[in-house]
Formats: C-alpha cells, sequence, structure tokens
C-alpha cells in the first residue's frame, strides 16, 4: 500500500519537483520577447529547441559574454505561489478503506535559481539549484553541466558533461503541467530497476544537429539515477539515444511535424558483498539488462501564430527477470497524447495569450497491479511575457487512477486541483 501511494504522490507532484529551465536572461540578453523561444512559456518552439542546441547561442555577437554590458547576470527565479487540493481514494486505516484529502498554500512555496548561457564561443553552461522550500528543505542542485558545441566546426559534434536533462520527446522540466508528470518515464510499479527518466542523470553526452535543428540526435551514457554502486569503470550504466526529424508540410492545415525515436539499454548489478548485511556500495556485480524503446509524432494545427500543437508518444519498456527478485522478466508499455492550443495571436510584443492544455496518459503492465490512467487539463493566462520578467495566472484539474494496487486490491485514485501565479524573472 505505501508503494501504490508513493507512486500516486509521485505522479502527482512529479512537475512540481522538476519544472525549471524557463530562463527569461536569455531575453534580456537579446533584447527579445520570451515568446520568441517560447511558443508559450514554459513550451519551446523549434527556435527555442534549435536555440538550445546550438549551446544557447544565436551565431551573433551578442554569443559572446565580452559583449554584454557588465552588469548582466545570466541569472533567473521563478515560482509559483499556489494553492493545490489533493484527494485520494482506498487508504488503509483501522476503520477499513477512507478517502483522504487536504488543501491549502505551502508554508512557503519553492522557488527555482536558475544561470545559464555561454562562458566563452561554443562553451556554455546551465546550473539549477531547485527547491527552496522552507521551513527545513534545503535547495539541491537538479542540473550543473558544461558543453561543448561545434567540435571541430561542426555542429554535428558536441559534447556535456555533467547532470543533465537527457533528450525527451517531451520535457518533464519544461512541462507546463504543474499537477502531473508523463507517467511512463516513472518506474515501473514494483520493478527495483532505479531509472526515473523524469530525473536528471549524471554522466556524459553527445549530441548533433543540423542548421535550425531540423535534424538531431543526441546519445548519453549516465550513471541511472539513485544507481546502487556496481564495479567496474561505469558504475551502473544507462546508454540512452534520441533522434528527430522535423518536416514543413506547406500545408495551411498541418503546416509543420517532428518525428522521433528513442532507446535505451541500462545494465543493473544483482548481487553485492555485503556487510552487517547491508550491501556495500561500489562492490556490485552479475549484471543484468533492461531497455526502452519508444518514439513519438509532435505536429501543429491552423496558423503559426495562435497554433494548436499536438503530440503522440509511446514507450515499451523489459527488464530481465533477475532485475526484480521474485518476478519474472518484466514488460511494460504506455504513453501520452498532449494537446497545447495557444488561442490568442502573439503577433504583437506586448500580447498576453491564453495557453489551453489538455494531456491523457496511459501505462499498461504486461502482468500485475499497477495499470494506469490520468487526464490533466488546464489553462494559462498571461499577465506578462517580456525580456524582463514573465507572469501567468495557471489554473489546473488531473486525475489518476493506478488500478489494483490498494491493499485490497481496489484502484486507487488521485486527484489534485490547483491556481496559483507562475512567476519567473
Amino acid at each position: 500500500m505505501r508503494a501504490a501511494l508513493r507512486l500516486a504522490v509521485t505522479l502527482g507532484l512529479v512537475a512540481f519537483a522538476t519544472r525549471a529551465e524557463a530562463i527569461p536572461a536569455f531575453a534580456r540578453k537579446y533584447g527579445m520577447s520570451c515568446t520568441a523561444c517560447h511558443l508559450a512559456w514554459p513550451i519551446l518552439n523549434q527556435q527555442g529547441q534549435a536555440f538550445r542546441d546550438a549551446g544557447y547561442q544565436f551565431g551573433t555577437e551578442k554569443d559572446e559574454p565580452t559583449t554584454v554590458a557588465p552588469a548582466y547576470w545570466p541569472v533567473a527565479m521563478r515560482t509559483t505561489p499556489a494553492y493545490q487540493y489533493t484527494r485520494t481514494t482506498n487508504q488503509e486505516s483501522e476503520a477499513g478503506p477512507i478517502t483522504i484529502g487536504s488543501g491549502g498554500l505551502p508554508a512557503g512555496p519553492a522557488a527555482d535559481l536558475l544561470t545559464a548561457g555561454t562562458i566563452a564561443r561554443d562553451i556554455s553552461f546551465l546550473l539549477v539549484a531547485a527547491g527552496f522550500a522552507p521551513p527545513d528543505e534545503p535547495a539541491s542542485l537538479e542540473s550543473a553541466f558544461v558543453r561543448l558545441s561545434n567540435l571541430g566546426g561542426s555542429s554535428w559534434a558536441n559534447f556535456k558533461i555533467g547532470k543533465f536533462e537527457v533528450d525527451l520527446p517531451a520535457s518533464p522540466h519544461r512541462g507546463v503541467s504543474m499537477t502531473s508528470g508523463y507517467a511512463i518515464y516513472a518506474p515501473r510499479q514494483g520493478s527495483a530497476v532505479p531509472l526515473d527518466l523524469s530525473a536528471n542523470q549524471v554522466g556524459v553526452e553527445f549530441d548533433g544537429h543540423d542548421a535550425g535543428s531540423v535534424t538531431r540526435y543526441a546519445i548519453s551514457l549516465v550513471s541511472a539515477n539513485d544507481d546502487p554502486g556496481g564495479k567496474g569503470p561505469w558504475s551502473s550504466p544507462l546508454i540512452y539515444a534520441h533522434a528527430q526529424r522535423s518536416f514543413e508540410t506547406g500545408s495551411e492545415v498541418l503546416p509543420w511535424v517532428r518525428l522521433g525515436l528513442l532507446g535505451s539499454i541500462g545494465w543493473l548489478p544483482t548481487t553485492f558483498q555485503t556487510l552487517g548485511g547491508e550491501n556495500i556500495s561500489g562492490t556490485g556485480g552479475d549484471y543484468k539488462t533492461y531497455s526502452r524503446l519508444g518514439g513519438e509524432v509532435t505536429g501543429q494545427i491552423g496558423n503559426p501564430a495562435s497554433p494548436l500543437q499536438w503530440q503522440v508518444a509511446y514507450m515499451y519498456g523489459q527488464e530481465s527477470a533477475e532485475v526484480t527478485p521474485g518476478e519474472a522478466k518484466a514488460t511494460f508499455s504506455g504513453g501520452w497524447l498532449e494537446l497545447d492550443w495557444v488561442p490568442v495571436s502573439r503577433n504583437d510584443y506586448n500580447a498576453t495569450p491564453y495557453l489551453v492544455f489538455a494531456r491523457y496518459d496511459m501505462v499498461r503492465q504486461g502482468a500485475g497491479p499497477g495499470d494506469f490512467d490520468g487526464l490533466t487539463l488546464g489553462v494559462r493566462r498571461y499577465l506578462a511575457v517580456g525580456p524582463r520578467a514573465s507572469a501567468a495566472v495557471h489554473l489546473e484539474v488531473s486525475s489518476g487512477t493506478s488500478k489494483g494496487t490498494a491493499y485490497n486490491g481496489s484502484n486507487v485514485q488521485t486527484t489534485a486541483a490547483m491556481a496559483g501565479i507562475d512567476f519567473a524573472f
């Protein structure tokens, strides 16, 4: 039951724990609105993706730090004071199964401190200190990496080292939802595999792209988060790869489509030397494999100034029988359908558009309980979108059902509703 509740809470709160990468300091540096790189903050558009792929560079003189006024600092802050109510069914108690619910404003809303940019041409960095949540929650380094771009003068060869988000079909760090995460990124129900794709990983990444990031790829070698400490030159390695190709169709109905494929394979130690009954980190051996395979299709419908963007994604996972003790070879699958609509023209620099969003999430276990269905609906009203700061009123509701995971074999449903102001400076 505790595992089921942890899953429900994780799915419900992962967006709060990981949303960070919205950096209006870039808009200040280049003297433009956030809408230059965002479909609607925080969702990147094609230009924003190309800027990120190029190592936070546009290929202009302003890329060089020496051309920026000494008073400029590439620092941004983000916080979201909000009311949230969460309700969970089939909680075990001495009186039998009960429904619990609570709501309110946190004692102190969490805040993120972000700094990113270029150290010199083709040398960039990102550092995110996240989770400043009083009274007793210290901040942690959610991201910290350095990137070398255009190795050998080619945009197809770039190198990143540190702690970073692997290249996913949809970024949980720039996801628009604040009450629900992408369910298929979470670990499989009951699994011992320490891989949560929503979490940043520690390792290295090679990536490349053509002009405008029409075609792009990324290959990462990381130690899966919560690495149990296998022996060898790289502890508990995970190799992850993702490639995308965009197409301009010339159609007024469907002007743009992007296709993507992803795959990963990881090796997890299953035997350890022990001391006092506890595993000794760094002694793990007898590695067994687990893998993920999937893809996505993203497109836009209608006028690019006021589009409906949609994405369909699917992922299949497989884990060796020895990975999770007492279980046979495990499989699971799932994905999502997401719609993001900007119903107001963004052509005017001072426009303050709306964003309406919806997402359906699904996870299917190959065997046993834990099938999941979730629905998220929300709207953002942008009060200000500019090079100095951005703010939006955010309203959202989400509901997720984890099937057969309650102590009595019934379903666990978690519903959350929130209203707040999302602010970045």
